[in-house]
């Protein structure tokens, strides 16, 4: 059965994630108060990306073949980070916009390679999946979760490396907790009860997520919290979340584009540039995802799955949670 309430899910939680870059991409152009910046900052990031790897592995279940779900993972996550990340990169060679400025052409031919801006995501799904499908079982996934924490606690690993080990706890967890609990729905109370203490306890803590174990606890409340008030979420948010594939993989370009030609032009008013620069990441993707799904390229260009679920195949899930990624983009029926 179809839990609706998760692309609710999905569709509210991409919107901060647009919402976070653009909020980053203004601190480092020095137009938000520093105080207010990390306190919205560390706000959002409780949460934001931890609950997609939470639902990805809410909807996971391993394939009969390893060699045909890896496969199919590495066509449906690697191929659009790779792709996508040469066209970032491509902007960067013509535009000299980033923090780099403009870079080389090897330099583009070799973006993809360590992920950089937001693609590090799909290639830490795809490995959380991969773990998933040859190390089996509740124990191995309890396990995986337990020494993913310490290792964060204990050595605080950094760049990719941290950003990957850092969530790993959400999608084991969320392999472990499958979607049964919420079925029947949460009362919309507690949940907002439950979110707003574990964001009150992270902010009075002064957590950085994640780094330690009370910023996992708040992490993990947060996410349940936020999953539950989004379950009734209306239709067009439902209808957000089967397309978050297009707009988590062009929202950048989109989004940082509208924020440097509003500031240029001189708008400074900082909540304006916010709104419009979120929006244009959430809307012209969805522009993108029709004219290429019309053209017949929606797959070629990363927004829909080159590699869909065999109908033989009974024990496979449409993929996890960015959007459906092994079903496309609105597709999403469990097996």
């Amino acid at each position: 059965m179809r839990i609706k309430g998760l692309d609710a899910a999905r569709g509210t939680a991409i919107v901060f994630v647009v919402f976070g870059h653009v909020w980053r991409g203004l601190d480092g152009q020095g137009l938000v108060e520093p105080r207010l910046f990390e306190t919205i900052d560390r706000a959002v990031y409780l949460f934001h990306m931890p609950v997609f790897f939470l639902i990805s592995g809410m909807l996971f279940k391993a394939p009969e073949t390893l060699r045909r779900g890896l496969s199919r993972s590495a066509v449906n996550l690697l191929w659009p980070m790779c792709l996508w990340a040469w066209v970032e990169g491509c902007v960067h060679l013509v535009t000299g916009a980033g923090n780099k400025g403009r870079i080389s052409p090897f330099e583009v031919l070799i973006y993809p390679f360590p992920p950089k801006s937001v693609f590090w995501f799909l290639l830490a799904l795809f490995l959380f999946q991969a773990a998933a499908m040859v190390l089996r079982g509740r124990l191995a996934a309890t396990a995986i979760a337990a020494a993913s924490i310490a290792v964060v606690v204990l050595a605080q690993p950094q760049g990719l490396t941290g950003q990957i080990v850092q969530h790993a706890p959400f999608f084991f967890v969320g392999l472990l907790a499958g979607t049964r609990w919420l079925e029947k729905g949460l009362p919309l109370a507690a949940c907002l009860a439950a979110f707003v203490l574990a964001e009150v306890v992270a902010y009075t803590l002064t957590v950085t997520p994640f780094e330690t174990v009370p910023a996992y606890l708040c992490g993990f409340v947060a996410c349940a919290g936020f999953l539950g008030l989004c379950l009734s979420g209306p239709a067009f948010v439902r209808k957000l979340g089967e397309r978050t594939m297009p707009i988590y993989l062009t929202h950048i370009i989109f989004a940082a584009g509208m924020r440097v030609v509003l500031t240029r032009l001189g708008l400074k008013d900082v909540a304006t540039v916010v709104l419009v620069s979120t929006a244009a990441g959430v809307v012209l993707p969805l522009f993108l995802y029709e004219i290429s799904r019309r053209l017949g390229m929606a797959g070629i260009l990363g927004f829909e799955p080159l590699r869909k679920r065999r109908a033989d195949d009974k024990t496979i899930t449409r993929n996890p949670a960015l959007p459906e990624l092994v079903e496309g983009p609105s597709a999403g029926r469990r097996a």
